[in-house]
């Protein structure tokens, strides 16, 4: 190979490595050195649609949180279930899907948005009666080991989740943009919750 060959391929090289190094020097890590199980509990929501209100007394969450993300977000998916309900004099229940995106961190918290999908339904036989769909402000807060708290996430009040019948029902509720109530959930043990720390 000649001197100049060496030098395109030296080059070529170099301009590769500094290529690598820009696109990762910006990147963004999330860690959990916690548990990556999420199992919490909590006291329930109200959800209401003008005068019409849906009172849950307690809820329960699961979700996964991963070791390691290399994102400029952390996603973390999951269930809860706010049970029991009523609605109209009945009793209900309302199941949800989530993924709690986080976005910031400040020790010990991290903050995102919830994306929630959820369906009330009636207790005795399971009919589903409405659908609610929507996005809240979500917080994620470190267990502190010092004085055995767990970690908790919130989901703030908003009026953004949107309600509309079931296939087949009528939504007691009424439908159209509804309020909910400001709900927190404790991890059940400061052994089973997530640490979560973003780099930088």
């Amino acid at each position: 190979m000649s001197k100049f060959a060496r030098i395109v391929v030296l080059a070529t090289a170099l301009t590769s490595l500094f290529a690598v190094m820009s696109s990762t020097a910006g990147a963004v890590t999330w860690t959990n050195t916690g548990s990556t199980v999420i199992h919490a509990t909590g006291t329930g929501i109200v959800y209401s649609e003008g005068s019409n209100a849906m009172v849950c007394s307690g809820a329960t969450l699961s979700a996964t949180a991963a070791a390691i993300i290399v994102a400029s977000v952390y996603s973390v998916p999951g269930t809860v279930t706010f049970s029991p309900c009523t609605l109209a004099g009945q009793s209900t229940y309302v199941h949800c899907g989530f993924t709690l995106t986080g976005s910031a961190f400040a020790t010990p918290v991290t903050t995102g948005v919830a994306d929630l999908t959820c369906t009330a339904r009636l207790t005795a036989n399971n009919a589903a009666l409405c659908h609610l769909e929507g996005t809240v402000i979500g917080h994620y807060i470190n267990p502190t080991a010092a004085t055995s708290t767990p970690g908790k996430v919130t989901m703030t009040t908003s009026s953004t989740v949107g309600t509309t019948h079931s296939s087949g029902t009528s939504c007691l509720l009424g439908t159209g943009p509804g309020h909910l109530s400001e709900h927190t959930l404790t991890v059940t043990t400061v052994a089973g919750s997530p640490i979560i720390t973003r780099h930088p």
